[in-house]
């Protein structure tokens, strides 16, 4: 009889046979890679829907704070401002009276290119949309307007009031998806998720 590191006796017993197979690690490992594949594609599709509608609200956002903003500084520094708007970016602009003294200058409109008013681009997969009192402008042809004589489509008077109520429609090209922001003509401002 065999003896053990012990000292005591020992036996073998034959295993019985097993009747159930089990899995190997390997088989294991491939279905765990499989599932984290899957998980990590289901995360980043609800991601994607989530980013762009995320995006949408803070572009929105945004241009209400440059609004908000706008409306204060015109006030506080006594000077008009306009706002103008293109299916891809918007710009802030402020009146210039020309030189009161000396050379004599044309009165006119300049585009702000401080660090807050900047011109600012939407990212490409949004579109600008622009309704004033009810009426819808045509941003398509800003360019060509601008070329013949720069003006706002909006103005901000020094007073803190806005030339006329108007609607911003921030929306993706490809989906359905908008928000708008509502501007009276008292500077109040309200964004809704559209329907889509």
């Amino acid at each position: 009889m065999p003896m053990s590191a012990t000292g005591t006796r020992s036996r073998h017993y034959p295993r019985p046979a097993s009747t159930a197979a089990g899995f190997t690690l390997l088989e294991l490992l491939v279905v765990v890679f499989i599932i984290g594949i899957m998980a990590a594609m289901f995360t980043l599709s609800v991601g994607v829907a989530g980013g762009a509608d995320k995006e949408l609200r803070r572009e929105t956002e945004r241009l209400e704070t440059l609004l908000t903003l706008a409306l204060e500084d015109s006030t506080f520094q006594a000077r008009q401002l306009g706002l103008r708007l293109y299916p891809d970016h918007y710009e802030f602009s402020v009146w210039d009276p020309g030189a009161l003294a000396g050379e004599p200058t044309e009165p006119t409109w300049k585009v702000l290119e401080d660090d807050v008013f900047r011109t600012h681009a939407v990212p490409d997969v949004f579109v600008l949309e622009l309704d004033i009192e009810g009426r819808t402008v045509n941003l398509e042809r800003s360019k060509k307007d601008v070329e013949k004589k720069y003006q706002p489509q909006v103005f901000i008077f020094s007073s803190g009031d806005i030339s006329d109520a108007f609607e911003i429609r921030i929306r993706s090209r490809e989906e359905k998806r908008s928000y708008t922001l509502s501007v009276g003509v008292d500077g109040k401002t309200v964004i809704k998720k559209d329907n889509g």
